[in-house]
């Protein structure tokens, strides 16, 4: 458990498990500003992405409660974070960065020193949490699609 404001209780940080699915899709869902197609986050789909890159991506309970979830995970040459929540009742509360620093930190301990992040144009409170965190908008390439 990590304390991160002494006035609030402490927050456990810790990889994300197949077990955590349910709970990790409630929180994605019922989160307004996130876009997740559901058909590319099944549990079958998730299960593989965490085997892929054991450890790296994370979740945050309070309690029994979770608050906060990342996918992370690499290439062998460079990291993606995808679908990064926190519960709007815990934003503010450090959950967020605290999620990063452990995405990062996997990232580093298996050679990965960049990564890219995902976020959407209609939501601007994720671009202003990474934009805090030091990031910046890649302007020069764009995002595109293949499903096959």
């Amino acid at each position: 458990m990590q304390n991160i404001n002494p006035n609030q209780p402490a927050i456990a940080i810790q990889p994300m498990s197949i077990d955590d699915y349910d709970d990790v899709m409630a929180l994605w869902l019922g989160t307004p500003e996130l876009t997740v197609r559901t058909a590319f986050d099944t549990r079958e789909r998730i299960d593989a992405y965490i085997a892929r890159n054991p450890g790296l991506s994370q979740v945050a309970w309070d309690d029994s409660r979770l608050v906060g979830a990342v996918l992370c995970g690499h290439d062998g040459r460079r990291g993606s974070l995808y679908h990064m929540c926190v519960a709007v009742d815990c934003r503010g509360r450090g959950v967020g960065r605290l999620l990063v620093e452990r995405c990062v930190a996997g990232l580093k301990e298996q050679g990965i020193d960049s990564a890219f992040l995902f976020v959407h144009d209609q939501n601007p409170s994720a671009a202003d949490f990474w934009q805090k965190l030091g990031c910046e908008p890649a302007t020069e390439i764009g995002y595109w699609s293949l499903s096959f």
